[in-house]
């Protein structure tokens, strides 16, 4: 982004970019608090009860992974005293997803950490949804966060953002597209963590650890091992040195592990730079670092970062599933065994190859995730419609 400084009446680069941003539609800016109001959480929640948290987000799909049963504070309630169909949550990340409320969430508890707004008369609650979702939408969400020493978008801040605004009918028309890709937001949670109780002769045992990690220590003997689903595993050297912030003519995006949760990419290299392992559409993708795996199948080239597995699949049809069962319960509960280190847990190339996966999970009857991630899929919808 360039900005002319002889022009502006303040050098401060926050609000020079957010001055410049502009989104990629002629239509009418209107600010969102003219659109909707705020709600504030009626209800108070105890550790044990299920909250969906930010954190319980996932990103590529715009999906609720699972609730989490620590929360404990102000909460909104899906319901006759809360929140109705047709509301936004929208998390205070400016790149985690909005959600949109509707009948399915009844009884639902959601940490007061979101802003809920709720759509004024005839807003376009779905449109509203899509917007805040758009690649642009995130950019413009993350200019909100700059400065901050967490980037976190205050509710007064995104209130005052401007969102475009078209005419009805041109919102209609869009209507079942945007209402088909926020269905396939409603996905299958997976089940709340919770502890459990069992007898064990530690005596016997060296692996403490796994006992502490899983009521079903067995998981790590049930399966074929990943590595042999790939005829390559590869793992990149760090190109920091060399990358650019933005795409230049010849450079390949990096990937890396927040790329794989679904946050814009950010850094850009020349394919050819010695180390670097090149990701091919196809490939699986997994973090070696953090508790989730975001794991993906690669649909576009780039270079993958350290922290980021490449396996490339001898039967790539199998990878959709592999992820899925990577990014699920059973598959979690295995990289939890298998993560070595406390301030920092990672994984071995060496446990990569080891992780069990069962040969029921490559005939997932479940939801898979998504070629394109859900920003992707309404950047494409809204601005070239």
């Amino acid at each position: 982004m360039i900005v002319d400084l002889r022009v502006g009446t303040s050098w401060d680069p926050v609000r020079l970019t957010a001055a410049a941003f502009e989104w990629p539609t002629e239509a009418p800016l209107v600010p969102l608090r003219a659109l909707v109001s705020s709600l504030r959480a009626s209800t108070v929640t105890t550790v044990g009860s299920p909250v969906v948290t930010p954190a319980n987000l996932a990103a590529p799909t715009g999906a609720i992974r699972r609730r989490s049963t620590k929360y404990q504070g102000n909460a909104f309630i899906v319901g006759a005293r809360g929140l109705r169909s047709g509301d936004i949550l929208v998390p205070p990340s400016p790149t985690g997803p909005a959600i949109l409320v509707d009948d399915r969430l009844n009884g639902a508890l959601f940490s007061s950490r979101f802003t809920a707004l709720r759509p004024l008369n005839s807003a376009p609650a779905l449109w509203i949804w899509a917007v805040l979702n758009t690649q642009t939408g995130q950019a413009r969400r993350t200019l909100l966060a700059a400065g901050s020493t967490t980037p976190v978008v205050k509710t007064s801040d995104l209130l005052d953002m401007e969102l475009p605004i078209p005419p009805i009918a041109d919102i209609q028309n869009l209507y079942r597209a945007l209402a088909q890709i926020e269905a396939r937001t409603h996905r299958e949670e997976e089940s709340a963590e919770s502890t459990w109780w069992t007898m064990a002769d530690l005596r016997v045992r060296n692996d403490w650890a796994i006992m502490l990690a899983t009521p079903r220590p067995e998981l790590l003997e049930a399966g074929e091992p990943l590595g042999s689903f790939a005829w390559e595993l590869a793992r990149s050297r760090s190109t920091r040195k060399v990358e650019v912030p933005e795409e230049l003519p010849g450079t390949l995006p990096v990937v890396d592990v927040s790329a794989l949760a679904g946050k814009p990419i950010r850094r850009w290299v020349d394919p050819a730079t010695v180390g670097a392992t090149l990701i091919n559409p196809g490939d699986l993708l997994v973090a070696s670092v953090g508790d989730y795996s975001y794991a993906t199948v690669a649909q576009r080239p780039g270079v993958a970062d350290p922290h980021v597995f490449v396996l490339r699949l001898h039967d790539q049809p199998q990878g959709p599933a592999l992820a899925h069962y990577l990014n699920g319960r059973e598959g979690q509960a295995t990289r939890r065994i298998l993560l070595r280190g406390v301030t920092v847990p990672s994984l071995r190339r060496s446990d990569i190859e080891r992780f069990p996966i069962p040969r029921e999970a490559l005939h997932c009857k479940g939801d898979i995730e998504p070629h394109v991630p859900l920003a992707e899929q309404l950047e494409q919808v809204l601005w070239t419609a």
